[in-house]
């Protein structure tokens, strides 16, 4: 299980947001743990700003129309990363963008997400297997 808590967002003005701790390989093999946003808006695996590529020694290998939720579309750049999710080494596409990491729903599925919404309230991701994550199961 990976567990967070909720704080005040770092921009201004942007209320809460849950965070929990994410172990990413940069590209000598070296672990780095980023605090990371969970983001259930972002239909994408995880989002990097480009400083954070760039200190990760990560390159970008493709770039891919993002479309925002006013509608607008750009072009971000993108870069292979590996990141330890519930303990297993995985390979996800990072979105060069934003001003802070974030994990999308891709990385959600199968998991149960539960967040206590108030400042300082735990966040929790739980990895379920395809036969538990539904309730009809």
């Amino acid at each position: 299980m990976i567990r967070g808590r909720v704080t005040r967002a770092r921009d201004e003005g942007a209320g809460l947001e849950a965070r929990v701790p994410v172990d990413v390989v940069d590209a000598v093999g070296a672990f780095r743990t980023l605090e990371v946003v969970v983001d259930t808006g972002f239909t994408g695996a995880f989002t990097l700003p480009e400083r954070i590529a760039q200190e990760l020694g990560l390159q970008s290998i493709d770039a891919r129309d993002v479309i925002q939720a006013s509608g607008q579309i750009f072009r971000a750049d993108v870069c292979a990363i590996r990141l330890l999710w519930h303990g297993q080494p995985t390979d996800v596409p990072a979105y060069l963008m934003g001003s802070r990491p974030m994990i999308g729903v891709e990385l959600l599925v199968y998991c149960h997400l539960a967040i206590d919404w108030w400042e300082g309230g735990d966040v929790s991701i739980e990895e379920r297997t395809q036969g538990t994550a539904s309730p009809d199961s």
